[in-house]
């Protein structure tokens, strides 16, 4: 074998390696996990096919090493296509803390940082992404601006409380920092906001004085989509959960605080929950409000080693859920160091074999040039 050709060799196996671990794997993970069953249609409405993911924090320019920044928003934007091409989600919901310093960084690095969003997190035409808010982003409740708020919003539209439909199915995307409760000028915008759509749920089942209030294409018990769970006092009480070590959690910190999960369940009777924040799973059949909740955890390999995200099928009545595993880190640092032990002793093997020829040749050459100078 030529050296040239064997330095070929050694040169495809290590792109064949790099391209399997950064590129093929995400494939072949991802088609381990399917669509949910899909609900039966109501009045002709078919249910609405969504992907939910939490806790992607971007890094900044304060913590972020450019490696580790590097590394993990190409996992997170690999993964992220890969599961847009194999399932086609309708709309994609971040379930807050999209950056990791948005409420340190400046106007000039903040626009940065939403230009770095956008092109990891692209979308088809025809997909909607929605991004909720969280406390990376505008700071926890006791730190959070004006500014910092009005920024996120001019970006994403989604500071306070909001309504999205599609076919007769709701979600209602709550700013958690603003659940504090406290009259705060952001408490008591998001407060007034949930009335507002109280008010248009009610009208939907024809309660109230309903002129000037807008109207649903059908109604349904919405779902509620937030930052931080509802409250519980740790993850002891989830039917399914992923973290490590179980704390208790504080409230209006890890999770909203009683009195805000009651006033949601109050004025909006949800049916379902999802939320974040906590970078663990966690699945309540029952939570405070006796609805299923589902807290989803970090998207980010950074503070994951097993990601996760969930494919949501829902219709007017019903829902069905599938939670989707990611490649876990381990198992791609495993795939680099077994690849590259096999590459190296290949080629040692290879080049062995080769310089063995080599001396061969050289040996018979010595002969042939003793015969001819006798």
């Amino acid at each position: 074998m030529k050296l040239k050709t064997l330095f070929f060799r050694l040169l495809l196996s290590i792109v064949s390696l790099v391209v399997f671990n950064e590129f093929v794997v995400y494939y072949v993970v991802l088609l381990k996990c399917q669509w949910p069953s899909k609900p039966v249609a109501v009045n002709g409405l078919e249910p609405v096919s969504v992907m939910l993911l939490a806790d992607t924090h971007l890094l900044g320019p304060v913590r972020g090493h450019w490696f580790d920044k590097l590394r993990r928003e190409w996992q997170m934007h690999r993964a992220f296509q890969s599961a847009i091409t194999l399932f086609q989600p309708e709309a994609i919901f971040i379930l807050g803390d999209v950056f990791d310093e948005g409420n340190w960084v400046n106007q000039k690095e903040f626009d940065i940082y939403v230009d770095r969003f956008r092109k990891l997190f692209h979308t088809p035409r025809g997909v909607a992404l929605h991004s909720i808010v969280g406390n990376h982003d505008i700071g926890f409740h006791y730190a959070t601006r004006p500014n910092l708020v009005q920024r996120f919003g001019e970006k994403f539209n989604n500071t306070g409380v909001s309504l999205i439909s599609m076919r007769g199915v709701h979600f209602v995307a709550i700013n958690s920092i603003a659940m504090e409760g406290d009259g705060c000028y952001l408490c008591e915008k998001a407060e007034r906001e949930l009335k507002s759509i109280e008010t248009i749920f009610k009208c939907g089942k024809g309660i109230g004085q309903c002129k000037d209030v807008a109207k649903l294409e059908e109604y349904s018990r919405p779902i509620v989509l937030q930052h931080f769970p509802m409250y519980r006092e740790s993850d002891k009480e989830c039917q399914e959960h992923d973290s490590p070590e179980v704390d208790l959690y504080r409230e209006r910190w890890e999770v909203l605080s009683k009195e805000s999960t009651d006033l949601i369940g109050d004025l909006l009777n949800p049916r379902l929950a999802f939320s974040g924040h906590s970078h663990h799973y966690c699945h309540m059949v029952q939570n405070r409000l006796k609805i299923e909740e589902y807290t989803l955890p970090s998207f980010s390999w950074r503070n994951k080693n097993n990601p996760s995200f969930m494919l949501a099928r829902i219709s007017l009545k019903e829902y069905t859920v599938s939670r989707c595993r990611m490649p876990e880190e381990n198992t791609i640092v495993t795939i680099y160091l077994v690849g590259g032990i096999l590459i190296l002793l290949g080629s040692v093997f290879k080049l062995g074999g080769f310089l063995g020829q080599l001396g061969s040749f050289l040996c018979r050459g010595r002969k042939d040039y003793k015969k001819l100078t006798k």
